[in-house]
Order: structure tokens, then C-alpha cells, then sequence
């Protein structure tokens, strides 16, 4: 790398560092300030909102990522802008491409940073920082986490099952139902007390079996338990339907929809959140696209008029993002074209406006 690759490049890590721990800041203390009176109020321990606020830490960086990548890229190539250096370099014969193309490897490192950052340290952090609201703030009972309540699944061969409550620490259900159809008409009912899970199966107690034959119903009564085994209804299935998408990977999420799809849900909220997973950390790559030929434009004003800038782009940015969430969830939109609508205008017209650079 030569020496100007290395000054450009150290310019935008350090704007670029600058910006995360700015953002990390604001968000902190405006987060504080709302919710200060309502830990004193359900006196949680000092060391426990430390903990709240450190584990918050993760999450405002994964968010604010974009935004970070846009400021620094403003900041670094409007001040070679401003202090002529970047007429010089024209000068020297060094295109603006080279610095755009530099500060977009950055971006992409950037990009596969935050990648990794939200499959592994966000959902961790995120799901201990909820449990801090809930228990610690909120007072609600651990049990509350523990107990999930009427469950329905499709399962294979026309059955369905439905659950009426699961206890995810016993790993027992109560209130259990197999519907089995055909061609629409109920063929067998079967009803358990309850369901436990031993020895990698179901084994449902207190079961009454009703068969549809020729003749009528044939109700059968069972005292002794009968196993039940199906794939993908174990018991971290069930457990795992408690959990916010908020607080998993994009694995996790993929099968928390497809549980969804099993128990008859509406899967399309999620499935556009999943494609959420993957565009968001690459729109720091998108931003930067779109912001070096915007910021190679002398304007006056210096930094004020990078940061108003910044804010502007920001604001446009993530209201095309918002509204392509909205209409993936109305199902005006498919979940790929509602996550990525935003990073799909942005990088057309920032490539638009790199080829048209006059540099």
C-alpha cells in the first residue's frame, strides 16, 4: 500500500472510530434519560444497569453502522476536498475512483464486521439485555419465560397438534390434541392428558383415542402412556417460539419461521426481517457508494455542512428502508425486493454518480 492509500485509509478508520463512539454516546444517554427514573423506581441494583447499558453497547454499533461509514466517508473525502488535497492528487494524475474504491474495501470489511457481529454477539446480547427488562425491570416471574400456552402445529400425513400448555423447564405439555384429516373430514382425534418428552420421544399419558369408521366413532381409553415422535416438534422447538427475533441469528430465525409455516402461522413479518439479517450491514457499503461522489463536491461549510449531509442522506435512506419493511409486511412487497429497496436505489445511484464523476 502506498503512502497515500495508507493516509487515506487511516483518515477514514479514524473518522470512522470517531463516529461509532459518538453514536455509542448519544444513544446511551438518551436511552439513559428515559428509562433512568424507571430503574430507580424498580430499584435495580447500579451494577445491574451497567451491565443493561454494556450489553446495549453491541446493538448501537450493529444499527448505526451505515451511518458511521457515511459520516467518515464525508468527513474523509470532503476534507481532502476542502484542503485542496484532493485537487492535487488530480493533479498527480490519481483518479477519485482509487479513493472511493479504497474507502469501499474498508466498507466491506465493515460490512462483513457487522455481519458477524449480529449472527454471534447481538442475539447474545440482546436476549440477556430483554431479560434484564423483563425480571429486573419489569418484576415478571422467570416461570413466565418458561410457560408457553396453545401451541398448533401442521404436521405430516394430515395431522395437526395442538397444545394447550407447554412448561419449557419440565419440558411436559398438558392439554394435548392429534387431529388426524382426510380430504377435509376428521378420521381420528386423539386426546392426552398431558405429553412428556424422554428418551428422544413424546410419551403422551391419560389418552383417548376416537376413530371415525363405517359404523361411527370408537372411542378407545388408554391409562398407559403411548409414544409420539415427530420431527421438528422437540422440545427446543417449542421453547424457542418464546424468543424474539430480535434475539437470534439469522439460523435461528430461518427456523423460527419455519416453525411458523408448521403451526399454520403467517410467516411474512419475519421472513422480511430475515432478509433484514443480510442488507442491513451491507448498506455501509451502499452508503459509502453513494456518499464519496456527493462529498468530492466543494461546497461550503466544512464539516457542518457534512454532518447536514449526512443526516439528509440518512433520513432518505432509511425511509425507503422503513417503507419497503412496511409493505414486505403488508405483502405489497416480496421479502427480498421490502429489505433490500433501500440498498438497491442507493447503490444504482451511486454507481450512476461514480461513472458520471468527472474524476
Amino acid at each position: 500500500m502506498k503512502i497515500l492509500d495508507r493516509y487515506i485509509v487511516s483518515r477514514y478508520v479514524f473518522h470512522l472510530i470517531s463516529s461509532l463512539l459518538a453514536a455509542v454516546v448519544i444513544f446511551l444517554v438518551i436511552n439513559n434519560v428515559d428509562n433512568l427514573d424507571t430503574f430507580l423506581d424498580n430499584n435495580v441494583p447500579p451494577k445491574t444497569i451497567l451491565r443493561y447499558y454494556y450489553l446495549f453497547i453491541p446493538h448501537i454499533i450493529y444499527l448505526t453502522l451505515p451511518i458511521a461509514t457515511l459520516l467518515a466517508t464525508l468527513f474523509t473525502i470532503g476534507g481532502l476536498t476542502q484542503s485542496n488535497e484532493m485537487t492535487a492528487m488530480y493533479a498527480s494524475g490519481i483518479p477519485f475512483r482509487r479513493a472511493s474504491i479504497l474507502l469501499l474495501l474498508v466498507a466491506a470489511v465493515c460490512s462483513i464486521g457487522a455481519l458477524y457481529l449480529g449472527e454471534t454477539v447481538v442475539p447474545v446480547a440482546n436476549r440477556e439485555r430483554f431479560d434484564i427488562e423483563r425480571y429486573d425491570v419489569k418484576k415478571l416471574p422467570r416461570e413466565t419465560r418458561a410457560n408457553l400456552g396453545r401451541l398448533y402445529f401442521h404436521l405430516e400425513g394430515g395431522k395437526q397438534l395442538f397444545v394447550e400448555r407447554f412448561n419449557a423447564i419440565s419440558g411436559e405439555a398438558n392439554g394435548i390434541q392429534i387431529i388426524t384429516t382426510d380430504s377435509g373430514r376428521v378420521t381420528e382425534r386423539i386426546e392426552a392428558e398431558k405429553m412428556v418428552w424422554r428418551d428422544g420421544k413424546w410419551h403422551l399419558g391419560g389418552v383417548t383415542t376416537s376413530r371415525f369408521e363405517a359404523d361411527g366413532w370408537m372411542r378407545i381409553r388408554r391409562d398407559s402412556e403411548i409414544e409420539f415422535a415427530k420431527k421438528g416438534i422437540e422440545p427446543d422447538a417449542f421453547a424457542k417460539i418464546q424468543t424474539a427475533p430480535d434475539e437470534m441469528n439469522y439460523r435461528e430465525l430461518e427456523q423460527f419461521i419455519e416453525r411458523m409455516k408448521q403451526s399454520g402461522g403467517d410467516p411474512r413479518k419475519w421472513e422480511v426481517d430475515l432478509e433484514i439479517k443480510l442488507a442491513s450491514p451491507i448498506a455501509a457499503m451502499i452508503i459509502v457508494l453513494f456518499g464519496a461522489p456527493v462529498a468530492a463536491v466543494r461546497r461550503r461549510g466544512g464539516a457542518a455542512m457534512a454532518f447536514a449531509l449526512a443526516l439528509l442522506i440518512c433520513f432518505v435512506y432509511f425511509g425507503f428502508a422503513q417503507v419497503g419493511r412496511v409493505m414486505g409486511h403488508t405483502g405489497m412487497l416480496s421479502p427480498v425486493v421490502a429489505a433490500w429497496i433501500g440498498n438497491i436505489f442507493f447503490g444504482t445511484l451511486g454507481l450512476i454518480m461514480s461513472v458520471n464523476s468527472k474524476h
